[in-house]
């Protein structure tokens, strides 16, 4: 299930994985440029349709903070330094 929020597009669905059981796989993406804010899948028995209100959740509570997605962030988040 698709659908568009605060310009995003939001998408849900259960599908098979490679083992052969379902899982709920979801996204977010910003409409205007197309970037990729999450993407994600979970075992889990919860509804489409309370996913899809959860990750409008999301999308509001990210507008609270001064740097949605951690786009700002150095790394976006990830810690890439090796330890020797």
């Amino acid at each position: 299930m698709k659908t568009k929020y605060r310009g995003y597009e939001i998408e849900v669905k259960r599908e098979k994985c490679l083992a052969g059981y379902d899982l709920l796989y979801f996204t977010i993406y910003r409409i205007s440029d197309g970037y990729e804010c999450l993407c994600s899948f979970e075992d889990s028995s919860e509804k489409v349709r309370d996913k899809i209100k959860q990750l409008k959740e999301r999308v509001d509570n990210e507008h609270l903070e001064d740097d949605p997605w951690l786009e700002k962030e150095e790394n976006h988040g990830f810690n890439n330094h090796m330890e020797v």
